[in-house]
C-alpha cells in the first residue's frame, strides 16, 4: 500500500517549518530538498535534492575520497519521511523502528530482548528463518554458559581465555574478528591542568600499554602508537604518543605543577568553561567491545598505573547512553573509549575525535583536524598517506589521548548453524542470512542492550547491530566484508569534479508499514542529522556524532 501524499498547496506551510524546500514537479507529487546557504559554514554537505520520485542528488562542497563507504553507514539510514516528521526525530522513532530491511521489529522488551520477524515484502533475499531474537548480557562468561546450554545459537565476543577452548570444541564454530579496532584513554582539555601538554604527556608515559595488551587482550592483538590499526589504509606505525616511562612522567608532572601551581598528587581538575573544581575521574561504560574485552579490569589497571606517577583518578562506571553523550561533549576529564571500523581507513578512526567540531577531547586542535580533513579530500594514496603522517606527528606533539592497542575478537556459534559470517565492520552481521536447521529462529546474545533503534544518532556498535536487521542506507557493505555494494540505491554515479552524486533508488521498495520508498524519504532522513534548523534534529542526545564525523559540521549549526 503506497502512502497518500498531500498536494503542494496543503503541505507548503508545514514543509517551510521543517526547513525543506519544495521543488517544482510538473504536476507530480511535491519533491523536497534542503541545502546550506553556501559552503562557508564549515561542513562538507552542500545539498540533498529529490529530482524525481526515485532519484536523489547529493552535492558536496569538496571531494570526499571515501564518500561511498560513508553513505553505506547506518548513521545515514533511511526512514519514512512521514514517520520522522510525526515523531520529530524522537519518541517512537527511537524504539519502534520502521525500516526497509529483511527483518521487521516485532517487540523490544527493554532489559530483556528484541524480537524480529521475516518481512515478506522485502525487496531482496527474504530472511531464511521466520524469527530472530537478539538478547544481551555484559558478562562473557554468562553468554558462554547460555551458548553451552543451547539456549542461544550464537554469542558476541568470547572471553579471550575462552577462545582456544571454543576453537578446540567441535560443537562450536569460532568466528575470528580481525583487529579492526582501537582503544584509548581520552583527555578533555576543557579541564585544567589537562589543558597543559606536559600533563597529558605525563599521563601517556605513565601507562604501560604493552602490559595491558599482554594481560587483557586476546593473543596476537597488536600495539601501535597511532591508533589506526595496521590493517587499514593510513596506519603509520610511528610517531603517535610517547611510550612508557614512569620517571619521565613524574618529572613532567612536577615541572607542570611548579609552573601552574596545582598540587600533587593530582586528584582535582577545574572546568575551564565554568571555573568549577571537581574530582578527577576516569569513566567507562560497562560494555564489552571488540576494542575493550575487559573494560572494568582495564579501567582499574589504568587508574592504578596513574596513581604510581601521582595522578589519582576516581574510577566510575556510567550508563552507556549517558556516558557516550557526556564523553562526546567533552565533559569526562579522563575516559576510556574506542572504535570499531565503519570502513577500513584511518580517517574513520581519527574523525571520531579529531574533527574540526568534535569536542570529545575538548577544544578541537587544528594541528590534528586540518591534515585529517585534507586526507579525505584528495584521491592520490601517496598524498593521503602524507597527511596521515602529519596527524601522527601532531599526536606526538600534542598528546590528545593515549591509544593502547587493537584487540582482535571472536564470536562463537553452535556448529550446526549455517551461513555464519564475521561482522568485520561495526554491527554488520546479517542474521537474516543465517539458518538453524533444527528450528525456525536464530537467537543471538550480544554484550549490551542497544541504546535505541535510530542509528542516525548513535555511534554504539550494539545499537548498530540491532538497526542493521531493520534499517538500510543508500549503499551497503558486502556480507562479512568491506566492499561497497548497492543498497536502497540500485545504481549511482558521480560527476567528473567529484562533487555531485546521483543515486537511483530501487523501484518497489516498501517500508515495514507498507509505504513506498521514494526520494523524499531520503531527503527527510538526511536532513534530520544534517540541519540544526530542522525540528527533527533531536534524536537520542548523542549529537549525531557519526554525521559530524563524516561532514565535519551541521548546517545552521548556530541553531543547535
Amino acid at each position: 500500500m503506497n502512502r497518500h501524499r498531500r498536494k503542494l498547496s496543503i503541505l507548503a506551510l508545514l514543509l517551510l517549518t521543517l526547513g525543506l524546500t519544495v521543488l517544482p514537479s510538473a504536476g507530480q507529487d511535491e519533491l523536497l530538498s534542503f541545502s546550506a546557504a553556501d559552503c562557508d559554514y564549515g561542513g562538507n554537505l552542500k545539498s540533498v535534492e529529490a529530482i524525481d520520485e526515485l532519484t536523489v542528488v547529493i552535492t558536496l562542497c569538496k571531494t570526499d575520497a571515501l564518500f561511498e563507504q560513508k553513505v553505506a553507514s547506518l548513521g545515514l539510514s533511511i526512514h519514512p519521511a512521514e514517520y520522522v516528521n510525526a515523531t520529530q526525530g524522537e519518541g517512537d522513532l527511537l524504539t519502534e523502528a520502521i525500516g526497509t530491511g529483511p527483518l521487521r521489529l516485532v517487540n523490544w522488551d527493554q532489559g530483556n530482548e528484541i524480537v524480529f520477524e521475516r518481512y515478506d515484502d522485502y525487496w531482496g533475499e527474504p530472511s531464511i528463518e521466520q524469527t530472530v531474537i537478539l538478547r544481551w548480557n555484559s558478562e562473557a562468561a554468562a553468554r558462554a554458559t547460555e551458548l553451552r546450554a543451547g539456549t542461544i545459537d550464537g554469542m558476541k565476543f568470547a572471553n579471550p581465555d575462552d577462545i582456544p577452548v571454543f576453537r578446540a570444541d567441535p560443537n562450536f564454530n569460532l568466528i575470528d574478528i580481525p583487529p579492526l579496532t582501537g582503544v584509548y584513554v581520552a583527555m578533555s582539555n576543557y579541564f585544567a591542568p589537562l589543558d597543559d601538554v606536559r600533563v597529558r604527556k605525563a599521563i601517556a608515559m605513565g601507562i604501560d600499554r604493552q602490559r595491558i595488551v599482554d594481560n587483557f587482550f586476546p593473543p596476537g592483538s597488536p600495539l601501535t602508537p597511532d591508533f589506526a590499526p595496521p590493517a587499514v589504509f593510513g596506519h603509520v606505525g610511528e610517531g603517535g604518543v610517547p611510550g612508557f616511562d614512569q620517571e619521565a612522567a613524574i618529572a613532567l608532572l612536577e615541572e607542570a605543577a611548579a609552573d601552574l601551581g596545582f598540587e600533587l598528587p593530582l586528584d582535582t581538575v577545574v572546568d575551564t568553561r565554568t571555573g568549577e573544581s571537581r574530582s578527577l575521574t576516569l569513566t567507562w561504560r560497562d560494555v564489552v567491545r571488540g576494542y575493550l574485552p575487559n573494560p572494568g579490569i582495564i579501567a582499574n589497571d589504568v587508574a592504578a598505573q596513574l596513581a604510581d606517577i601521582g595522578v589519582i583518578a576516581d574510577v566510575q562506571v556510567v550508563e552507556s547512553g549517558t556516558f557516550l553523550a557526556s564523553a562526546n561533549a567533552g565533559n569526562e576529564p579522563l575516559h576510556i573509549l574506542g572504535w570499531h571500523a565503519d570502513f577500513p581507513d584511518a580517517s574513520n578512526f581519527y574523525s571520531c575525535c579529531f574533527g574540526p567540531n568534535n569536542t570529545q577531547l575538548g577544544v578541537p586542535n587544528p594541528a590534528l583536524y586540518e591534515p585529517l580533513v585534507a586526507a579525505s579530500q584528495v584521491l592520490d594514496p601517496e598524498e593521503r598517506m602524507g597527511y596521515f603522517h602529519q596527524v601522527a606527528d601532531a599526536m606526538a606533539e600534542h598528546v590528545p589521548w593515549v591509544p593502547f592497542g587493537h584487540a582482535g575478537a571472536a564470536d562463537v556459534w553452535q556448529a550446526r548453524m549455517i551461513g555464519v559470517h564475521p561482522g568485520l565492520l561495526d554491527g554488520t552481521e546479517e542474521f537474516s542470512r543465517i539458518e538453524d536447521p533444527d528450528d525456525d529462529n536464530v537467537i543471538y546474545m550480544q554484550n549490551a542492550e542497544p541504546i535505541s533503534l535510530y542509528c542516525n544518532d548513535t555511534w554504539d556498535g550494539e545499537t548498530f547491530r540491532a538497526c542493521h536487521q531493520v534499517s538500510e542506507a543508500l549503499l551497503d557493505f558486502e556480507r562479512g566484508g568491506v566492499d561497497v555494494i548497492p543498497g536502497l540505491a540500485e545504481t549511482w554515479s558521480v560527476s567528473e569534479d567529484g562533487l555531485t552524486w546521483t543515486f537511483n533508488l530501487r523501484e518497489g521498495v516498501l517500508f515495514h508499514d507498507g509505504s513506498s520508498l521514494d526520494a523524499n524519504d531520503v531527503v527527510v532522513s538526511w536532513q534530520a542529522p544534517a540541519d540544526c534548523a530542522s525540528p527533527n534534529h533531536t534524536g537520542t542526545g548523542q549529537a549525531f556524532a557519526i554525521y559530524k564525523s563524516i561532514f565535519q559540521q551541521f548546517i545552521n549549526a548556530d541553531q543547535c
